[in-house]
């Protein structure tokens, strides 16, 4: 398929040659338009990217060893935040594509990571299937994962808009392969600008979506963000599958981007109801004892991270609600100090070129 920089009115011009389609954004589904290769942003329950050994993918064993600073990080965690929620707004939304159908339109960025822009011109080297009825996080940073399920690839953005003359644009730029494990290693010159969040994780990976709990099992590690991730006094630290880090505090109370919390496995379907959780929030909660989630960004105190179903806030709380409802409510039921950190080595500290201005990077 040809590449192309094309300009706004190459873009309607191609988006008049559509077809209708369903969009459940909003509980009832309603008749929307689609460009060519647009499926929708829904993926079926049992799917999950990357390869099964993937840490996203990896159950959390019953012999594994909780963390020394567990405790005082725990302590920190539920200062800030007595219970967990879910994010209404800062998450991501999710478009689902054939990309052998879509248009496939070159990106403008200084921020490419260097795979995808090897030269540094500022183009991204690889086409995306980016289309006009796409829209993104609508928060400063403006995230979005577009997937092609068939092909396994994920084309991943922040603070993506359209210039004046259409042209997309944006600061981070990824394509992951989501039969690979993950995660990247901070290599080259862009290191810094690997992943859409301040982790460095994939937008998709950990993303919580509606169709999991409607198949009544999540089987991924989730991810939350929080106010006060740990820093060394000089460069970056951080705990694979992150592969960067925006945290600002010093000290061991603080958790490290990429650490893995788990809800207390041994609490029993009895206490979760004696919290008033219902069956969709309790298969959140077994995910978090199964799997457990990450750190993955700076953000709302323990936010955990669900697809971001439509633009605004409200409306994508009411397209949750009229899904599952009284999901968030029970869900912000859930007490994190249940909660356990694990152990999953020694953090990486990387004192690099740009390794603090990236900590305000997306």
């Amino acid at each position: 398929m040809q590449l192309a920089r094309i300009s706004f009115v190459a873009v309607v011009v191609l988006a008049a040659a559509v077809y209708p389609g369903v969009l459940r954004d909003s509980g009832e589904p309603r008749s929307v338009v689609f460009s060519p290769g647009v499926l929708g942003q829904h993926l079926p329950g049992t799917w999950r990217p990357f390869a099964d050994d993937s840490p996203w993918n990896t159950p959390i064993l019953a012999t594994a060893h909780t963390h020394p600073d567990s405790d005082a990080i725990i302590a920190t965690i539920f200062g800030e935040a007595p219970h967990v929620r879910f994010s209404t707004r800062y998450t991501i939304p999710l478009w689902v594509v054939d990309s052998d159908r879509t248009q496939l339109v070159k990106i403008r960025s200084n921020n490419i990571y260097d795979d995808w822009d090897p030269q540094q011109t500022g183009w991204s080297a690889v086409g995306v299937p980016v289309t006009p009825e796409m829209w993104s996080e609508d928060t400063k940073d403006g995230r979005i994962s577009i997937v092609d399920p068939r092909k396994q690839v994920a084309w991943e953005m922040s603070r993506f808009n359209r210039s004046p003359d259409g042209t997309p644009e944006c600061t981070t730029f990824n394509v992951w392969e989501l039969h690979g494990p993950g995660f990247a290693e901070p290599r080259g010159r862009r290191w810094f600008a690997r992943g859409a969040r301040g982790s460095g994780f994939p937008a998709i990976a950990g993303l919580l979506r509606p169709e999991e709990i409607e198949s009544g099992d999540i089987r991924h590690a989730l991810v939350f963000t929080f106010t006060k991730n740990r820093r060394p006094e000089h460069g970056q630290m951080f705990l694979p599958p992150a592969s960067r880090s925006d945290g600002k505090f010093i000290g061991r109370e603080y958790p490290v981007e990429g650490a893995r919390l788990q809800l207390d496995p041994n609490i029993s379907d009895a206490e979760l109801n004696s919290w008033g959780l219902g069956p969709a929030a309790r298969v959140v909660a077994h995910a978090l004892q199964r799997y457990g989630m990450y750190d993955g960004d700076n953000g709302g105190a323990m936010a955990i991270q669900a697809q971001l179903l439509a633009p605004g806030a409200e409306d994508n709380r009411r397209a949750w609600e009229e899904k599952f409802p009284g999901l968030f409510a029970q869900i912000e039921k859930i007490p994190t100090k249940r909660f356990r950190v694990m152990y999953t080595g020694e953090p990486i500290t990387y004192a690099g070129e740009k390794a603090m201005a990236s900590r305000e990077l997306r």
